[in-house]
């Protein structure tokens, strides 16, 4: 079965123009150089540089799995997640893309094939894709270091390792970031619980007529149960559910082009 890429494409570039960024200190008044004069620092880039730099990444990989069939997916403002929580990833709101990035972004679609959906970031692209019927067709593998890419029945490219992700795996990470939050993406989870007790709720069953019932609906209730102990209700548990879910094909309305908001079932 041939191979089909998908490429966290908002992550390679943003690797490739950081990359190629460059400081210089300037001792510079009206022209003349000033020694007595504190340095200016300048930051610059060179488009050129950061071309060279996606591409030689790029090729690495195309390499690795020898194939050049890819997509580079693509984030698509506004986020549909701010409509869940409009403080999602309220903490990169004064955070700065590398110079360079917004030029690479327009340059890329000429060389490489590009995908992105209105309103889903490039995780939820990939993830999408990743499950949808194409997967019949092409063996989809995801290449990202995000460990949200986890939350994928997939094969996942991620630290120089090649995991296949079963969808009983995906489904327990989904659930373990839903109550653990991600400072990074800017959701908080439940309240009081870390690593080691979202592991130890989310365990393995403990008895046959667990195991004949259906599991993630288990493990949803033990997820509810500790967000009321924590003083929050069931709906706050979706609401973190829902940022924590990186979109599969069965969420995603391919005909209205809008995301189906993840419900337990």
């Amino acid at each position: 079965m041939q191979r089909l890429l998908l490429v966290d494409g908002d992550e390679f570039l943003f690797r490739a123009a950081a990359a190629v960024e460059q400081e210089v200190k300037w001792n510079v008044v009206l022209g003349e150089v000033d020694w007595s004069e504190p340095p200016v620092h300048v930051l610059y880039s060179s488009p050129e540089r950061a071309r060279e730099t996606l591409d030689d990444m790029l090729e690495r990989i195309f390499e690795r799995f020898e194939t050049r069939e890819h997509f580079l997916c693509f984030s698509s403002p506004p986020n549909f997640r701010f409509g869940i929580d409009p403080t999602y990833k309220n903490n990169r709101a004064n955070s700065r893309k590398p110079l360079c990035y917004v030029q690479l972004r327009e340059e890329v679609e000429a060389k490489y094939k590009c995908k992105a959906f209105p309103g889903l970031e490039a995780d939820d692209v990939m993830g999408v894709l990743a499950t949808s019927p194409i997967k019949e067709k092409r063996q989809c593998i995801i290449v990202s270091q995000d460990k949200d890419m986890q939350t994928i029945p997939t094969q996942v490219w991620r630290k120089g390792d090649l995991v296949t992700v079963s969808e009983q795996e995906a489904n327990y990470f989904h659930l373990y970031q839903t109550l653990v939050g991600d400072t990074s993406d800017g959701y908080k989870g439940c309240p009081g619980v870390g690593r080691v007790k979202a592991e130890k709720l989310l365990k393995a069953p403990e008895s046959e007529m667990e195991q004949g019932e259906d599991w993630d609906l288990i493990l949803w209730s033990r997820v509810v149960k500790e967000f009321k102990k924590a003083g929050l209700t069931e709906q706050d548990a979706l609401t973190q559910a829902r940022l924590a879910r990186i979109l599969r094909w069965s969420d995603w309305n391919n005909e209205a082009k809008k995301p189906i908001l993840w419900s337990p079932k």
